[in-house]
């Protein structure tokens, strides 16, 4: 089995293959091996026996005068020299990764260019070679945030890219010639200061790996050069045909090793921290802190250690005193954390995410809790100010950025108030629970984030405003968020063994609902042709109905390409017997226009509502379809309305459906990522679904392999929403009919309004004045039967007390089962040590046990379900106090 380890030694044994080059030869380069860890590296300082890494030597380039850099125009040196030696420069992609179904959020810039198709990785990139700014978001290390001096939730990959050697771009020499030029030019290291560490990447399944060499200066990472040269497919390795220079400089590291700066947040959010110390009244000392920033290097929550062994061990390597590190140290954490966190929110919501519990939300939730937990520690910051001055800054690396803010602004108000709310019991819940423990462990954890919105942050304030000790759980943050990504790859329902079968050509795209086919494979219940007119379930769209030779076929599926037809008995049919395809055109037509609608819908909640509210899913039928949308808040009536309508204008103004085959770089060129509504697709080549109006204006385009109205928008007719609800955090799900669904649902509404109406006595042109008064009335009448109710409850409950002489009350009386919890009601009140099991001829039941009674009201029926009915059980459900339902025989 391969393994990081086992390839590095693999790797070592011929390191002059993989890991020397010219650079290390001309500039006096020497192999040696860190008398630590273990690791071989090249340095050309005699002297040196540690690889360079932190946790051996500490931060050595802090300087006492610091310099100023901006960050905007250090891209520009950065590209600028990469330019000159002949690279592109191309833009930064977004940090949600649309066009990934595997990730959620940007992880490394390398993932910009890479598409998986079939299982296997395949590069697509518009220059060769690159560099990009890509910022990405990573959330393993939110405790280390602030606190190490150089964790951040959201960086700059300043990827430097070649592919396809030897075809194009270059190799090993060129990228440690770049690389040497770059750091010792522009950056200012010293070259013998310089280490280059022999290490390994791989794919997690290692499915493609190379060498690497990450560079060291100070103690700190600056950059991993990739060298991907191997793919292991189907237990066989092999060398790639097109090798991939894959080097991720560190930007902000960069940065902060060339201004010398104490932490790398002094030197890349100079402006921010400087108002979150005017508006908090944080007084930064930076003599003090100088004795943490150098030792922080050490300094890692994310492995066994917890947070107090950490703040420990940062006292002790320091010598700081307690109450310094209190008053001086904790702050300046604190503000550190709040400007990383607001600028990784600002990229994300920016891109269509938002903070939920669910997905790639649920990280997005915990850093603005986070940041919130900590404004209110400190005080005074407003942290959408926060936001806008990282938009002023970055918006000319970055053009996109400054656009959403009402949007934003909309999102931190709501969660702010969900902040408030949870606090007020959360303080209440936290409070219990350190009476009672010291530790507190991963999935106490996990429950009360995920029920209470409980960060472990906010359990550790309160702890320390009551002067406890605890033990958060090791690896906190991490452990709550691992796992919990939704899995954007969709599973086949493959009961149906498709080996070695040529893919089904396939004739739906041409609307074709009539073929003859021949039989290539036969299973039990389904078959498969050649050809097919069936369009399979996919996209949400479900499979289309018909016949197949007389056969009716009651689903269709894709496996890799190969299309089933299953039918609703036993296959008749032989392998190579001809046959003749129906498809029946009701339906089909129907999810036709279902399907177009749905790209209306979509676009229309984008124009509505905003940028971020992508598609998370849909489901179209022929009797109605859905779409999931995602959004911060419960959607409002008059929104809704407000996308109904914006659907349908486009409809009478006129609209033009298209669908092409695109090569999918050149879609995503022509359309941006806003083509995977949904989910990225697996496919070099994709089939793009445009709507247009008659002027020849954009309305949507998505990717999108299901059957649409194109040549036929006519069967659109009309769209009407026919509900709306909040199927989960920060998800918006509307039903809706188009077409001659639309027509069904207007038909059986207007037959409704129509029996309404004569059952009330009602002109139905008068029901909108006439129907609140009725309503009025009903309320009286309903009041008074309440109160007759009640009164008729008590006689019927003093009765059953005045003759029964036990507390264990078991009785039939002739009411309702509403009845029957008013007068068991009434009697547990009465005298709390008594439990009243009532039931009657229908065998409904109801117990309510008295609060002193001590007997379960469930347990108490099972007790007696038996005598009640014989061989009774008892079917229903409720509490220890109160249980009701029915007594069904076995």
């Amino acid at each position: 089995m391969l393994s990081k380890d086992g390839l590095r030694k693999d790797f070592s044994k011929d390191y002059k293959k993989y890991y020397y080059n010219k650079t290390f030869s001309e500039k006096g380069f020497e192999r040696k091996s860190c008398a630590q860890c273990g690791k071989n590296f090249w340095s050309m300082d005699p002297a040196k026996v540690l690889c360079g890494d932190a946790e051996h030597e500490g931060y050595s380039f802090i300087k006492e005068r610091t310099s100023d850099e901006s960050y905007v125009g250090f891209w520009k040196e950065f590209a600028g020299f990469f330019t000159r030696n002949g690279h592109s420069e191309v833009d930064a992609y977004p940090v949600v990764s649309r066009w990934r179904q595997d990730l959620y959020f940007t992880i490394a810039s390398i993932q910009d260019f890479q598409r998986i198709e079939e299982g296997r990785m395949n590069f697509e990139y518009q220059k060769n070679p690159l560099v990009v700014p890509q910022i990405c978001l990573r959330f393993n290390d939110i405790p280390n945030v602030g606190i190490s001096g150089r964790h951040l939730t959201s960086f700059m990959m300043a990827g430097q890219h070649s592919f396809n050697y030897p075809k194009e771009g270059y190799w090993k020499d060129e990228t440690i010639r770049l690389n040497y030029d770059f750091l010792t030019k522009h950056v200012g290291l010293d070259p013998k200061k310089m280490s280059y560490v022999e290490d390994v990447w791989a794919m997690g399944d290692f499915s493609e790996f190379g060498p690497s060499i990450e560079a060291f200066a100070g103690g700190l990472e600056l950059v991993n050069n990739v060298f991907t040269e191997f793919e292991h497919i189907d237990g066989k390795i092999s060398e790639l045909k097109g090798k991939v220079i894959d080097v991720g400089w560190g930007f902000e590291r960069l940065l902060w090793y060339k201004t010398g700066k104490q932490t790398i947040y002094d030197a890349v959010f100079q402006n921010v921290l400087e108002y979150i110390y005017r508006a908090s009244g944080i007084r930064p000392d930076y003599n003090l802190y100088s004795k943490v920033a150098g030792v922080s290097g050490k300094i890692d929550i994310s492995e066994k250690a917890s947070h107090k062994s950490v703040e420990d061990e940062l006292l002790r390597l320091s010598g700081v005193e307690k109450k310094d590190y209190e008053s001086v140290i904790k702050p300046l954490q604190a503000a550190y954390a709040i400007a990383d966190h607001t600028r990784t929110l600002l990229f994300a919501i920016s891109d269509g995410a938002l903070p939920s519990n669910v997905g790639g939300g649920y990280n997005l939730r915990v850093i603005l809790r986070r940041a919130l937990n900590f404004t209110e520690r400190y005080g005074g910051l407003d942290l959408l100010r926060i936001v806008e001055m990282h938009a002023a800054e970055l918006k000319h690396l970055y053009p996109r950025i400054d656009q959403n803010m009402e949007v934003i602004k909309d999102i931190f108000d709501i969660e702010k108030r969900r902040y408030a709310t949870m606090r007020g019991s959360a303080n209440r819940i936290v409070e219990q629970l350190l009476s009672k423990e010291q530790k507190i462990g991963i999935e106490h954890l996990k429950m009360l984030y995920q029920s209470n919105g409980i960060t472990p942050d906010f359990i550790q304030n309160v702890a320390d405003e009551k002067h406890l000790n605890i033990s958060i759980g090791d690896d906190a943050y991490s452990e709550i968020i691992k796992g919990d990504f939704v899995d954007k790859k969709k599973t086949e329902r493959a009961n149906y063994d498709t080996e070695g079968i040529k893919k089904t050509k396939k004739l739906y795209y041409d609307f074709e609902e009539r073929a003859n086919a021949k039989v290539v494979r036969v299973f039990k219940n389904a078959v498969v042709l050649d050809r097919t007119p069936f369009y399979p379930e996919g996209g949400g769209q479900e499979a289309d109905r018909g016949e197949i030779s007389g056969e009716k076929v009651v689903d269709v599926r894709n496996i890799h390409g190969v299309i089933v037809h299953v039918l609703s008995g036993e296959c008749p049919f032989k392998e190579n017997d001809s046959v003749e395809c129906v498809v029946e055109h009701e339906r089909r037509s129907r999810l036709m226009a279902h399907h177009t609608a749905t790209h209306l819908i979509s676009a229309a909640a984008r124009k509505i509502l905003g940028n971020h509210a992508w598609q998370e899913g849909a489901g179209k039928g022929p009797e109605k379809a859905h779409i999931d949308i995602a959004h911060f808040d419960s959607l409002s009536e008059e929104q809704v309305r407000r996308i109904e309508r914006q659907a349908n204008l486009w409809i009478l103004d006129g609209i033009s459906v298209d669908v092409n085959e695109m090569e999918r770089s050149k879609a995503e060129q022509e359309y941006g990522f806003g083509i995977y509504q949904g989910h990225g697709v697996p496919a070099s080549v994709l089939r793009v679904v445009t709507i247009r109006n008659l002027d020849g204006e954009l309305i949507d385009a998505e990717a999108c392999g299901g059957l649409h109205v194109k040549g036929r928008e006519y069967m659109l007719g009309s769209i009407r929403v026919i509900s709306y609800s909040k199927i989960h955090d920060g998800v918006n799900r509307l039903e809706y009919v188009a077409g001659k669904a639309c027509l069904d649902y207007v038909d059986a509404l207007e037959r409704k309004i129509e029996f309404v109406a004569k059952a009330a006595g009602i002109d139905r042109d008068k029901m909108e004045g006439r129907v609140p008064q009725l309503m009025k009335e009903l309320d009286v009448y309903r009041k008074r039967y309440n109160e007759a109710l009640q009164h008729l409850g008590g006689i019927e409950a003093e009765a059953i007390l005045s003759k029964e002489h036990s507390k264990k009350i078991v009785k039939k009386v002739g009411y309702n089962r509403l009845m029957l919890r008013e007068i068991a009601t009434r009697i547990a009140n009465a005298d709390d040590k008594a439990i009243a099991l009532l039931y009657n001829d229908e065998m409904e039941v109801v117990c309510i046990s008295g609060v002193k009674s001590g007997i379960s009201a469930q347990d108490f029926i099972k007790e007696h379900a038996g005598s009640i009915l014989k061989g009774g059980v008892f079917i229903g459900g409720g509490s220890s106090r109160i249980a009701e339902g029915t007594i069904n025989s076995k």
